[in-house]
This record gives C-alpha cells, sequence and structure tokens, in this order.
C-alpha cells in the first residue's frame, strides 16, 4: 500500500498503512482532518474521507493512472507567516505537485468540490462562500475540468471519495456536530478578522 499525506506542519510523509481510519457506509477509509491531504492509488483500495464545515476539499483524480487525492483547507489564502496545508492556495498546490512526482499528468486529472456551508449566520465574513470560489478559481486557472460539486448550504458534510472517482457527499444534520463545526467557524472568523495576519491576494478570483 502506497500512501503520500501532506500535514498540517507541511510535512509531506509516506505511508504504508492509513494512520487514521474512518468507517464510511462500512468502508474503511484514510480519515484527513483540516490541514492536511492526501493521496492514494485505486489498486489499494482504500478511498480518502473527512468532514466539512465552511472549509473545502478539493478531491482530484487522474483517470490514467487512477490515482486519487483530496485536500481539506480551512482559509483561502496564505498566511503572512508561513505556509501550511491549512490555506487553500498551499493545499491545492502542493498536492497537485505530488500528484506530478508519481507521474500524473494535468490533461488526464479532473476535480470536484464539496464544502463551503455556511454552519454561522451571524458573521460579517463568508467563510465557506469564499473557500468554494478560491475552489473553483484554482482549478479554473489551471484548466482542470470541475466535474462535480455538492457545495455550499447549511449543514456540514461527511465526504468520501473512492475508486475510479466515486464520491460520497452526505449532509450532516446533528445539532451536536453543527455545534462543533459553528465553534471552528468562530475560530476561523476571527482569523480573517486579523487583517494583519492574513494575505488576501495570493491568486485572482475571476
Amino acid at each position: 500500500m502506497n500512501i503520500i499525506k501532506g500535514t498540517i506542519d507541511s510535512k509531506i510523509i509516506k505511508l504504508k498503512k492509513p494512520d487514521s481510519i474512518k468507517y464510511i457506509q462500512n468502508r474503511e477509509t484514510l480519515g484527513i482532518i483540516g490541514g492536511e491531504f492526501a493521496i492514494t492509488f485505486d489498486d489499494d483500495h482504500l478511498p480518502i474521507a473527512t468532514l466539512l464545515g465552511s472549509c473545502v476539499a478539493v478531491m482530484l483524480y487522474d483517470d490514467v493512472l487512477r490515482i486519487k487525492g483530496m485536500n481539506h483547507f480551512l482559509l483561502p489564502s496564505l498566511c503572512a507567516h508561513g505556509v501550511s496545508c491549512r490555506f487553500g492556495l498551499y493545499a491545492m498546490e502542493t498536492m497537485l505537485n505530488e500528484m506530478y512526482k508519481l507521474g500524473c499528468r494535468k490533461e488526464n486529472i479532473s476535480a470536484k468540490i464539496a464544502g463551503g456551508a455556511t454552519i454561522l449566520q451571524d458573521i460579517s465574513e463568508n467563510i465557506g462562500e469564499r473557500n468554494v470560489m478560491f475552489a473553483r478559481s484554482f482549478c479554473r486557472s489551471e484548466k482542470i475540468k470541475v466535474v462535480s460539486e455538492s457545495v455550499l448550504g447549511n449543514n456540514g458534510r461527511i465526504v468520501m471519495v473512492d475508486n475510479d472517482f466515486k464520491t460520497v457527499a452526505k449532509s450532516i444534520a446533528n445539532r451536536m456536530m453543527d455545534e462543533r463545526l459553528a465553534q471552528a467557524d468562530r475560530v476561523l472568523a476571527n482569523s480573517i478578522n486579523k487583517t494583519d495576519e492574513i494575505v488576501t491576494d495570493d491568486i485572482v478570483l475571476f
């Protein structure tokens, strides 16, 4: 089994077995959290899964080599104090570069986008919408075709990407889980409001 994983602290590690297991539809999956990404081979029959609120996951698939990747980023832009997969631009570029190292070619890669829900109604910055706009814009600028989306709305999602780019995106209607996701959104909103710490013009939205 070959797994490539990007960690919150910007390390790229190679694994021979999953380091985090989630069970989705009675399937053992490789779980990732905010600030991580993972790349797996269809031949290993290991789906990738995550839980999203206002965060976004972009899934990429090379249909020739049958290699899939999923990231989970919290904010669209880079932080002025460093780089991390918590931020969309770094998460996308780093995951793509790792797929290219495996031999993936841009013309064979397609994308799916999930997440970006508005769990909190009382914040001035719509984090989820900004994350979705970034994901769409990045794929457009890189000429990567987005084949489907499960985005926005007011509920969190469990997302799983499986072999042949089969994808499950299930909305969550759970009061306790909504509160956990809402608390995470409050933290993100506070980060966005600290304008001296966030660089907002890394990519032009068009």
